[in-house]
């Protein structure tokens, strides 16, 4: 029985947080086979609602009941408790950004190295990071970790850029590049579950108010407006379908989306057709309203995920940065045949407060042709890694 201290971003959780989770607990089986959980969140309170509403979800991927047991990763001495008791500290998928939070990941994997315990980066992105002092730390986390399963090339790229820019030498070779965990889960999802053929009367749109941390330039309101005008003209263009309004994020800390899309819902007084997604939905009553939407659109990074592959008749409003950002490192890695490069737009590049629905949104029917055995091969590198760090012991 191997027991494994995850730590990362939980306590603000988003249902993609909640995807990389499942995601991840789908590779330790397939590693350990019996495994415990010592998941640290920073909000405690508000992850009990995520394992209690997905203990049905881990017991259908896992076969099993899953003994999972929290603590609080502010807490010095939880913290050091859970690492102690554990023989394997992850960080379990998110980005290795510019937050506070970052500290506590760098002393976590400090202790653990100074006490003989194996750690690993899994599923994680690099960025954004704009100032040395967290560049520092990121590249810290990153010599601490036995095993690195960087999300996307680009994020590999990143982080050896900033290597160079410190002056400071890491192991290229060590970085290891993949897929988010998430996609794990989706995947197997899909494959579990029929094709719907019969698309619903609905168009599923995932927006969230623009994060400043995701860019230098003052941009946010400019992004925010054109989104409040991009949903008057979808409801308009598309006034015999139900222009439903679904968050990702349902907490106050970490921005829940319900405040920003029904901030749109009022500037857009007299739309019949938007709604609001104002009731909590699990994670997986929102990928079935995904996998059965007429089409999707989706900005927050998993919510595009999800809809990619349970879908695939999806566009992207991408919030982070242009070249270097997560969604785009997404498609890059998934996208062989350049289905959205038509249906793409990075928000933080547009030139006016509007955006072009005609020329956006075209050929709705079409879906993308994504090889899944493919992507699932491309996941293997989670278990060979995970297998390295099991025969070491």
């Amino acid at each position: 029985m191997k027991k494994i201290c995850i730590i990362g971003w939980y306590g603000t959780e988003t249902l993609g947080d909640r995807a990389i989770l499942a995601g991840l607990f789908s590779f330790f089986k397939e590693v350990f086979g019996d495994f415990e959980i010592n998941l640290g969140s920073l909000y405690p309170d508000y992850s009990e609602r995520m394992l209690f509403e997905d203990k049905s979800l881990y017991k259908y991927i896992l076969g099993k009941n899953l003994k999972i047991k929290m603590f609080n990763s502010k807490n010095k001495k939880e913290l050091k408790k859970a690492i102690n008791n554990s023989d394997y500290v992850f960080m379990g998928g998110g980005p290795i950004m510019h937050i506070g939070p970052l500290y506590m990941i760098n002393y976590a994997f400090k202790y653990a190295k100074k006490i003989k315990k194996k750690t690993g980066i899994l599923g994680c992105g690099i960025g954004p990071l704009f100032s040395t002092e967290y560049k520092k730390l990121a590249i810290k986390i990153i010599k601490n970790s036995d095993i690195i399963i960087l999300r996307d090339e680009k994020s590999k790229q990143n982080i050896l850029n900033i290597s160079n820019e410190l002056g400071i030498t890491i192991k290229k070779d060590k970085i290891k590049t993949s897929l988010d965990p998430a996609t794990k889960l989706v995947l197997e999802y899909k494959r579990k579950n029929k094709v719907f053929n019969n698309p619903k009367n609905y168009i599923i749109v995932n927006l969230r108010d623009f994060p400043s941390e995701y860019s230098q330039n003052e941009i946010k309101n400019k992004v925010n407006k054109t989104l409040i005008t991009f949903i008057k003209d979808l409801s308009e263009k598309f006034n015999d379908f139900r222009i439903l309004l679904v968050p990702m994020h349902y907490y106050f800390i970490g921005n829940d989306d319900r405040k920003f899309l029904n901030k749109i819902k009022l500037k857009n007084f007299g739309l019949d057709n938007v709604e609001i997604q104002n009731e909590i939905l699990t994670l997986e009553e929102t990928m079935e309203l995904f996998r059965n939407a007429f089409f999707n659109i989706g900005m927050r990074f998993h919510s595009v995920v999800l809809q990619t592959i349970l879908s695939g008749k999806n566009y992207i409003l991408d919030y982070t940065e242009p070249q270097k950002g997560k969604i785009s490192g997404f498609i890059n890695e998934i996208d062989e045949n350049d289905f959205y490069n038509n249906r793409y737009i990075n928000l933080q590049q547009i030139n006016n407060e509007s955006i072009n629905i005609d020329k956006f949104i075209i050929n709705e029917n079409e879906q993308n042709k994504l090889n899944l055995e493919k992507l699932l091969k491309k996941l293997d590198i989670y278990i060979e890694e995970l297998n390295k760090l099991l025969r070491e012991g």
